[in-house]
């Protein structure tokens, strides 16, 4: 505890990873945080400081520094350059901040409700999807694709209802995905989450999510959709690429644990969006349909002892219009990795991971 007369928590953690990777590149292409290959590498150092709401109010506030930090922000808007990002707007280039601010938001329990429904107001973590930005919330060393190309955070309102220890629901209205403005200029609405987080038995845990409303056409990290940029800096492309039509996300996550040390997890899920397909790939094109893409990324957990354990995951992820991938093209992607996780000392987290992508888009 910080400041224990104000009931005030802090936390945090620092994550460093040594990669290698054969094809003697110096990145990794396609991973959330683990880009660095063939050296050392820091992740991210983590701050979070919290005042639990005991008494009707609190807040949260988790703050990131060092490269998985810029990752995040390169996945955020604002934090590109270029057509939502400069005063000019001519430029592809993006800032390269190693800070950036997860989570800060307030949150209190609305009066009368007997601490049944709690409400948040800020900035806060995507409920959808089994994988997490911070690591020490995973199985594994590396994110999978579903987690890359989902959603991070939202901003805007929470509802949270309780009304016992085994069952929550959800209701958020929000800026959408990965923004702390609304940028859906030209459209009257906002985002919609729902969730449903669930604990039936001891050995079953269910997260249902569905996030709704306008989107821009593509947020891939550092990309615009269907663009170029000239010799000059200026983005040449579609006039109506940042024109948001609207999106359907669904992610459906049931962790199964039958036996005892022994875990199942399977993470599906399904996105649309309305013209979100193009008849070319080149800057020009003209959209000619929505666009769709669907993952299932499926663990396998073994607790050997109590610092001990090995994980297991297949992945699988289709953009059928190579909408999220940003490639314009009918894109397969899928990784089989394993990893042998080992908790050698109090609060240190030790893992080695070996992990094979394939893709039929280079």
């Amino acid at each position: 505890m910080l400041i224990p007369s104000a009931n005030i928590h802090f936390k945090g953690f620092i994550d460093t990873y040594a990669q290698y990777n054969p094809t003697d590149a110096s990145y990794s292409n396609f991973r959330a945080y683990d880009f660095g290959a063939n050296s050392f590498n820091l992740n991210m150092a983590q701050l979070k400081f919290w005042r639990p709401d005991d008494d009707g109010i609190g807040f949260v506030l988790r703050t990131d520094f060092g490269p998985g930090a810029m990752a995040s922000g390169q996945n955020f808007t604002p934090g590109f350059y270029g057509v939502r990002g400069t005063t000019s707007g001519n430029t592809g280039t993006m800032p390269w901040s190693m800070f950036w601010v997860e989570e800060a938001y307030i949150n209190l329990w609305i009066p009368d409700t007997n601490k049944e429904l709690e409400m948040d107001a800020g900035q806060f973590q995507t409920l959808a999807n089994f994988e997490v930005i911070q690591p020490t919330g995973n199985w594994m060393a590396s994110l999978g694709y579903t987690f890359f190309l989902g959603a991070y955070t939202h901003t805007g309102v929470r509802f949270h209802y309780a009304p016992n220890g085994s069952n929550n629901i959800y209701f958020g209205v929000n800026n959408g995905w990965n923004t702390s403005f609304q940028n859906d200029q030209g459209s009257d609405f906002q985002d919609f989450e729902l969730n449903y987080t669930g604990n039936p038995v001891s050995w079953l845990n269910l997260n249902f999510t569905g996030l709704f409303g306008p989107q821009i056409r593509n947020t891939y990290p550092g990309g615009v959709a269907f663009a170029s940029i000239s010799n000059t800096g200026a983005i040449i492309g579609n006039p109506d690429t940042s024109v948001p039509t609207w999106r359907n996300y669904g992610a459906f996550v049931v962790e199964v644990g039958p036996l005892k040390h022994f875990w199942l997890v399977t993470d599906d899920s399904y996105g649309w969006q309305a013209q979100g397909a193009y008849n070319t790939t080149l800057a020009g094109g003209v959209p000619i349909g929505p666009a769709t893409w669907y993952s299932s990324e499926n663990f396998i957990r073994y607790d050997i002892s109590d610092t001990l354990d090995v994980v297991a995951r297949y992945e699988v992820y289709y953009d059928l219009n190579g909408f999220m991938t940003g490639t314009g093209l009918p894109t397969a992607i899928n990784d089989e990795t394993v990893d042998l996780q080992w908790n050698f000392m109090p609060n240190v987290m030790s893992r080695i991971e070996y992990r094979h992508d394939n893709a039929n888009q280079p």
